[in-house]
């Protein structure tokens, strides 16, 4: 029976020849190798190279090596962004190339249109102004009455008429006095509710019209039952409309004590310092007013503005 002490020698020394004959093989000896270069400090790692053949240190021409390879692979993927950046470029740079030369087409299109639509707004308000002074010329010799009280009828209406005429103007033979037409007219809604409506005349003579009219800018002792009534000239409508587009014009001639008169179909003849100047559009009467120093009332509203339009570049010669 052998001692347990025997034993375990025995088992230490067959231990011991197990790993010393598995320690003298290559495979172990290469393994050892590079435990001991890597615990002696060298710098190189072992790497096997692309063929798997054998294994070779990292060296400076190695590195060199993969790091060409990387930026020819980085390179060419670059490139082949950028071609295909260029070619986005590119399009866009002929779809810009046509936009601009549909918008230079467009504004040469535009520019003209503006031309003709101004040829045609002059010709439109010549033929307006022409309209407007056939309509008023025959309201020449008409009479539009404001005050007239509504108890007086259409029959009474007559020599209502004749008696206030002759008032007016007592220097003229009762025979001139020969009205064609009388009538009452529809009220205008900016006049209150009980103010009467507006009797319209027509005279058979013009110039007894001018002289009624120019009676109503004098002083007259007249009887009390004619005092509160008024004469306008008949205008047409637009006559009066245009009329209104000169009210910061005439409201600054009223405030500085300018004479002024209307002409047709719608001017202003202004008289100032013994010279008669026409004005024909509320631009005019600014402008006048400005060069004897007068300030208008308040601005005068804008025409429509059909300005030409102007390129925005211009195209580069080739």
């Amino acid at each position: 029976m052998s001692h347990p002490k025997h034993k375990k020698q025995a088992e230490k020394t067959d231990r011991s020849e197990f790993f010393a004959a598995r320690a003298s093989t290559p495979k172990a000896t290469g393994l050892l190798d590079q435990a001991q270069d890597g615990d002696g400090g060298n710098d190189t790692l072992p790497l096997r190279t692309p063929t798997g053949s054998h294994n070779l240190p990292v060296t400076q021409d190695f590195l060199q090596t993969c790091l060409e390879d990387m930026s020819s692979k980085i390179l060419a993927s670059i490139q082949s962004t950028l071609r295909e950046l260029s070619k986005d470029v590119q399009e866009l740079g002929d779809r810009t190339a046509r936009v601009e030369q549909r918008v230079e087409e467009q504004t040469s299109v535009h520019n003209e249109l503006a031309d003709q639509v101004h040829n045609l707004q002059q010709l439109l308000n010549q033929s307006q102004r022409k309209i407007m002074d056939l309509e008023d010329r025959s309201r020449r010799q008409n009479l539009r009455i404001r005050g007239i009280p509504e108890e007086v009828s259409q029959q009474d209406l007559h020599p209502f008429l004749i008696e206030y005429f002759k008032a007016l103007t007592p220097e003229l033979p009762a025979e001139m006095l020969i009205l064609d037409r009388y009538h009452r007219v529809q009220k205008p809604a900016f006049l209150p509710q009980d103010t009467p409506r507006d009797v319209l005349t027509h005279l058979h003579y013009f110039h007894v019209k001018e002289a009624i009219l120019q009676a109503t800018r004098g002083q007259r002792d007249l009887p009390q039952k004619f005092t509160h009534i008024k004469i306008f000239t008949d205008l047409s409508a637009a006559t009066l409309q245009k009329r209104k587009e000169f009210k910061t014009t005439t409201e600054a001639l009223r405030n500085n004590g300018v004479q002024y008169r209307w002409g047709y179909p719608v001017r202003l003849l202004i008289r100032r310092n013994g010279t008669l100047t026409t004005i024909n559009t509320p631009e005019e009467g600014h402008k006048l007013l400005r060069s004897w120093g007068i300030q208008p009332t308040q601005a005068g509203a804008k025409a429509a503005d059909q300005r030409r339009l102007s390129p925005e570049w211009k195209r580069a010669k080739k």
